[in-house]
C-alpha cells in the first residue's frame, strides 16, 4: 500500500516536470501518484494537501499549448475519482505518444526521401563529368540536413570514386570530424589522396585508420606501394613483410618483398623477414667472419702458427764478369 510520502514524491516529480514543460513525463508521473492515492487509506489533512498539489499539476499541465489543443474543455480533479482521472491522464499520454510517434517516422520518410532524391540528382551529373551541377545538389541537401549520420560520407565517397577526388576531401574531412568513429570516410580519403598521388598525406591517413581501428593486410599493402612510389624501399619492403605475416599467400606483398629484398639485402634477403631481423641476421654473421683467422699449413716441417704468408723474395740480378766487358776492334 502507497504512503503519502511516496504519493507526494511522485507528485512533486510531476511538477518538475511541467516546469521544464515535459507534458509527457508530467502526465505520466501524475496518473501514478493518482493510482497510489486510490488504492491507499490516505485520509484528512494529509489527503487534503496532496489534493492541492494535484491541482496544481494540472493547472501547470492545461497551461501547455500541446495540451490545450488536446483538452479544449481542460479536465478537473473531484475527490474520489482519482483511479478514473489516473485513466485517463494515460490515455492522454499514450494517444499523444502514438501521434508523436507517428509524426517522428512521417517526418524521417519524407527527410529520407528527400536526401535520396537530390544525391541522386547529383549522382547524375556525376556521371556525365559534369562535377559543378553535381555540387550544387550536394551541398543543397548537406546543408539542408547536417546532422543526418553518413551523409557527408557517402557524398564525398560518391565524388572519389566518380573521378573527383580533390572534390570529395572536403566531405570526407567532415565527415571524419563528425563521426571519428566510422571507419568508412577514413578509407575513402584515403583513396582520394592516392588517386592524387599525395603519398604523404595517404601515409598520414594510414597512421589515423591503425591507431583508431588496427591494421590489416590490405593497409599494409597500401602502405607499402606509397612508400614505393616515395622510393622510401625500406620502409615498403617492411610494410610488405607485415601484410605477408597477416596472410603468406598475398601476391601483391609477395610481389613488392621479392622486387625489394634482393636489393636491399642482396643475398641474406629471406622472404617474410623485417628489415631489422635481416639487418641483424647480417651483423651476426660479419662478425662471425671477422673473428676467423687465416691459417697457414706448413708441410716442411714447421710450426702450425698462424703467420702472414711471406712474399717470395726476388731475386738479384746477375753481377757482370770481366770477360763480359764490350770490346772494341779496332779496324
Amino acid at each position: 500500500m502507497s504512503s503519502p510520502k511516496s504519493i507526494k514524491e511522485n507528485i512533486a516529480r510531476a511538477k518538475a516536470y511541467g516546469q521544464r514543460k515535459d507534458y509527457m513525463r508530467c502526465l505520466h508521473a501524475l496518473s501514478l501518484s493518482l493510482d497510489e492515492l486510490a488504492s491507499s487509506q490516505v485520509f484528512g489533512r494529509e489527503k487534503f494537501e496532496i489534493g492541492i498539489l494535484i491541482d496544481e499539476v494540472i493547472r501547470q499541465l492545461l497551461a501547455m499549448d500541446e495540451l490545450k489543443r488536446v483538452l479544449p474543455r481542460g479536465i478537473k480533479y473531484v475527490k474520489g475519482q482519482e483511479k478514473k482521472l489516473a485513466v485517463l491522464l494515460r490515455k492522454i499520454h499514450d494517444t499523444i505518444k502514438n501521434a508523436l510517434e507517428k509524426a517522428a517516422v512521417e517526418k524521417v520518410r519524407k527527410q529520407k526521401n528527400q536526401i535520396d532524391k537530390y544525391v541522386l540528382a547529383g549522382q547524375k551529373f556525376l556521371v556525365d563529368k559534369d562535377v559543378k551541377e553535381a555540387k550544387k545538389y550536394f551541398r543543397k541537401i548537406t546543408e539542408a540536413f547536417p546532422g543526418e549520420r553518413g551523409l557527408l560520407q557517402d557524398v564525398g565517397g560518391r565524388l572519389v570514386k566518380s573521378g573527383f577526388p580533390a572534390d570529395g576531401v572536403e566531405y570526407l574531412e567532415r565527415a571524419i570530424e563528425e563521426a571519428p568513429s566510422d571507419s568508412r570516410p577514413y578509407i575513402s580519403l584515403l583513396l582520394a589522396y592516392e588517386m592524387m598521388n599525395e603519398q604523404d598525406k595517404a601515409l598520414e591517413v594510414i597512421k589515423d585508420i591503425v591507431r583508431r581501428f588496427g591494421a590489416n593486410e590490405s593497409i599494409f599493402v597500401r602502405q607499402a606501394k606509397l612508400f614505393l612510389a616515395k622510393r622510401m624501399y625500406t620502409e615498403a619492403y617492411d610494410a610488405s613483410a607485415a601484410a605477408l605475416k597477416a596472410n603468406p599467400l598475398n601476391r601483391e606483398a609477395k610481389k613488392i618483398s621479392d622486387k625489394l629484398g634482393p636489393k636491399v639485402f642482396g643475398r641474406g634477403y629471406k622472404p617474410g623477414a623485417t628489415s631489422k631481423e635481416l639487418k641483424k641476421a647480417q651483423s651476426s654473421a660479419t662478425g662471425a667472419a671477422g673473428k676467423k683467422e687465416s691459417i697457414s699449413l706448413d708441410l716442411g716441417g714447421g710450426s702450425g702458427n698462424t703467420t702472414k704468408a711471406k712474399a717470395p723474395k726476388k731475386k738479384a740480378p746477375a753481377k757482370k764478369t770481366a770477360d763480359s766487358k764490350s770490346i772494341k776492334l779496332d779496324f
